[in-house]
């Protein structure tokens, strides 16, 4: 038996992205603010902003926390760096209520998140990677292909979920993100399930499974039960295999 794609996945991201986001949690305690602008009405309300929304959203109270993160996003035009960074914290929020009640809001996560892509591929720095905003952002079109009932639509979500999935590998893979790779190889491979590549879902599986082992991560005992389950799917274990007929 797999993982519980809406239940576990989502939590995963949702705990990984508080724990890599220090700027977006730190503004609460003024680090961000540091400089001669740092007493502005702006900033400050940002500050208050930002630790409000991230109060909600740790209470699971994610509609009640996204006019906080707009207020705060808006107020932060002026430091662009801190802005996409919230951002990117921002798209995690909506991507997680998306995948709880408000399918509405995938759209608005890939939002924040392309914001992000387009001002690290100008050269800035954040502290976390392009691949990981790839990875993230794939996600949202994974969960939205769960629940989705038109054929064309869902074959759509999960084509571009592969293949934004696969374009964050080399990156997370450089910057050693290993925990956050080990999660994309198994997205990469529940989606190929989904597809009905299930040779193909092996594969990454495989991969996911080799990486929990080298680095002793979480998910070994899960991602080894799923990756027996879709090698059985492949090759199924003849019961009764001295039966004659």
């Amino acid at each position: 038996m797999h993982k519980s794609f809406s239940r576990l996945q989502t939590l995963l991201y949702l705990l990984l992205s508080l724990a890599i986001l220090p700027p977006a949690i730190s503004i609460t305690q003024n680090t961000w603010l540091e400089g001669p602008s740092s007493h502005s009405i702006g900033t400050q309300g940002a500050v208050a902003w930002v630790g409000e929304a991230e109060k909600l959203a740790r209470q699971g109270k994610f509609d009640a926390a996204l006019p906080f993160y707009e207020k705060a996003i808006s107020a932060l035009s002026p430091y662009p760096a801190r802005q996409q960074a919230l951002r990117y914290r921002y798209g995690i929020v909506l991507n997680a209520l998306g995948a709880k009640s408000r399918p509405d809001l995938y759209p608005l996560a890939r939002a924040q998140f392309q914001s992000v892509l387009n001002y690290l591929d100008s050269g800035a720095e954040l502290p976390h990677s392009a691949a990981r905003v790839r990875s993230a952002m794939a996600h949202t079109y994974h969960q939205q292909a769960a629940n989705e009932e038109t054929v064309t639509q869902r074959t759509h979500l999960l084509n571009t979920a592969y293949f934004l999935y696969k374009s964050a590998v080399d990156g997370l893979s450089a910057q050693q993100e290993w925990h956050n790779l080990a999660i994309t190889y198994f997205n990469i491979g529940q989606v190929c399930e989904w597809q009905g590549n299930l040779e193909e879902a092996i594969t990454w599986l495989e991969k996911a499974v080799k990486l929990d082992l080298q680095h002793k991560l979480p998910d070994l005992e899960e991602d080894s039960d799923y990756l027996t389950t879709l090698r059985q799917q492949v090759e199924p274990i003849e019961q009764n295999s001295e039966t004659t007929l």
